[in-house]
């Protein structure tokens, strides 16, 4: 299950185009989903389920109505299945995330995306998810690599 995650969201970030990069990243989302309710993590776990439906929207649509409709219910939702103080990190990475995908784009999205996978990376870190942490740190890494070369 980690390695589908892994594998699709390494490959999401080495897509040129957002609209790539965005389904691949919605389908690791789910596959996250359900990596966190086995690690009964039900914050991270619903985060991930309505970060795939927001990656699919975005592709299409934008505006701050959609942001602020995704944020609340990111807050519901945390704040709903809040366990410790370390759920925060999850809620303020996939906000940031709905920034980027709401309001930016080309570099500008993609530096937001990355500075929520390194959000994810510190939850992953205490969640004992070690494969959150290898696909976080790829993803950032990925991330970094094709943000380099696309500013060439």
């Amino acid at each position: 299950m980690g390695s589908v995650a892994a594998l699709s969201g390494i490959l999401a970030f080495q897509c040129r185009h957002d609209m790539k990069m965005l389904l691949l990243l919605s389908g690791s989302c789910l596959v996250w989903s359900l990596h966190f309710m086995l690690l009964a993590q039900p914050t991270a776990a619903l985060l991930n389920l309505i970060t795939a439906v927001r990656n699919l929207v975005g592709i299409r649509y934008r505006g701050a109505w959609l942001a602020g409709l995704f944020i609340g219910l990111y807050l519901i939702s945390g704040g709903a299945s809040w366990q410790s103080r370390w759920d925060f990190l999850p809620v303020f990475a996939v906000i940031i995330g709905s920034m980027g995908i709401f309001f930016l784009h080309g570099l500008p999205r993609r530096s937001a995306l990355l500075l929520g996978s390194l959000l994810w990376l510190v939850f992953n870190l205490q969640a004992g998810s070690v494969p959150g942490v290898m696909v976080m740190g790829a993803d950032a890494v990925s991330n970094m690599y094709r943000m380099a070369r696309w500013k060439k």
